[in-house]
């Protein structure tokens, strides 16, 4: 074997002992990525595990502020009867108490008036009626004399009769009165109930304000963030468009089916919201569901996206055709991959609340040539 020969056989066995070096090498780094890759999709779903916990476990603040405005309105509304009721009572007791007193007047009057007679009686001495009558000159005289002590003892009795009379208005009114204030107290029990309700009520009302507030800037950052993608979604369907990444001809039937059955939580368009009086733009349907409910393809078409999109959370998008795109978002994971042919009526994905949901439901948009257009023109 001559020297050329030993140089090229050294040099072979070098370079495959320093491949055999190298191979587990690069073996092992690429297994410690795929480990560091498992572990933050790991950590990743455990994030989005607890971001549904919560979700389920905290209302919104804004329904709470609407139920406590409801309530402190109907406080509101209960304190103003209560009070009208009050000012009706002590009106109608302000008026007994000057009756009363009236008819009090009126009866130490006829008691004067009764005394006087009584110290008239004792001082002159009780006057003999058959005398006065015996001591007529004549008949008419005697006529006379008959009408006057008539007269008198009518006026006598009529005295005597008003003064029982007045001391039992006296009584009735006095009555009267007892049941008026018992029925003020009563009243004013009841309004100083209902204000201190009316007061705690306006308390809660100011601390979930407070805290609809910090919802509203969460909400608004996530609107502003999924518009955003809304609008890189529509550059991105005339992007393949324009490229030919999107069929031009029809790949459907051009008759929708539902993707899920359930309740439109929350229609396509703009929606105000209940306090703060904002108007945003929704733009799709939401559908409710339960997690892991199947969603299936509205049409036949291709995929052309399968994956996570940020708010959308885990989103699919399906051509059909004719510039016709079909998204939908926040599922909890997917069964179908881009590229992949599906047929109407297809599954393709599991319901969850991925991306920014505050529980699981299916968002359902249509887009033409990439502008959102009302799903439900297209839907049975």
């Amino acid at each position: 074997m001559n020297m050329s020969k030993i140089k090229i056989l050294s040099a072979i066995v070098a370079i495959i002992f320093s491949f055999q070096i190298i191979t587990p090498v690069l073996a092992a780094t690429i297994e410690d990525r795929q480990r560091e890759l498992e572990n933050v999709r790991s950590e990743l779903y455990n994030k989005e595990v607890e971001r549904e916990q919560a979700n389920k476990s905290v209302e919104s603040a804004t329904d709470k502020l609407v139920e406590a405005q409801g309530q402190l309105s109907a406080a509101q509304n209960e304190l103003a009867v209560i009070t009208t009721q009050q000012d009706e009572l002590e009106y109608k007791l302000n008026d007994n108490l000057d009756a009363l007193e009236t008819k009090q007047k009126e009866l130490d009057t006829r008691v004067g008036i009764y005394r006087k007679r009584l110290r008239d009686i004792y001082i002159n001495g009780q006057i003999n009626y058959l005398d006065v009558l015996l001591g007529a000159k004549d008949f008419s005289d005697f006529s006379s004399r008959m009408f006057l002590l008539r007269k008198i003892v009518s006026q006598d009795m009529a005295m005597i009769d008003d003064l029982q009379e007045k001391k039992i208005e006296l009584e009735d009114a006095k009555a009267v009165l007892e049941e008026n204030l018992q029925q003020v107290k009563l009243v004013r029990s009841e309004v100083a109930a209902k204000q201190a309700v009316v007061a705690q009520k306006t308390r809660e009302r100011e601390q979930i304000y407070n805290d609809a507030l910090v919802e509203k800037s969460r909400v608004d950052q996530e609107y502003e963030e999924l518009m955003s993608i809304s609008q890189n979604i529509a550059a991105m369907i005339r992007d393949l468009e324009s490229g030919g990444g999107i069929s031009s001809a029809s790949q459907g039937s051009g008759r929708f089916m539902w993707p899920i059955r359930g309740e439109i939580t929350s229609p396509f368009g703009w929606r105000t919201h209940p306090i703060f009086g904002d108007a945003k733009f929704h733009a799709g349907l939401d559908i409710g569901a339960d997690y892991n409910d199947s969603i299936v393809a509205a049409d036949s078409g291709t995929v052309i996206y399968a994956d996570w999109m940020g708010g959308y959370g885990n989103a699919v998008m399906i051509d059909h055709g004719g510039g016709l795109v079909t998204l939908y978002a926040h599922n909890n994971s997917l069964t179908v991959g881009e590229g992949q042919q599906v047929r109407k009526g297809q599954m393709i994905a599991y319901a969850g609340s991925t991306g920014y949901s505050t529980g699981p439901h299916c968002h359902f948009e249509v887009r033409l040539h990439g502008e959102v257009t009302n799903p439900l023109d297209y839907l049975p």
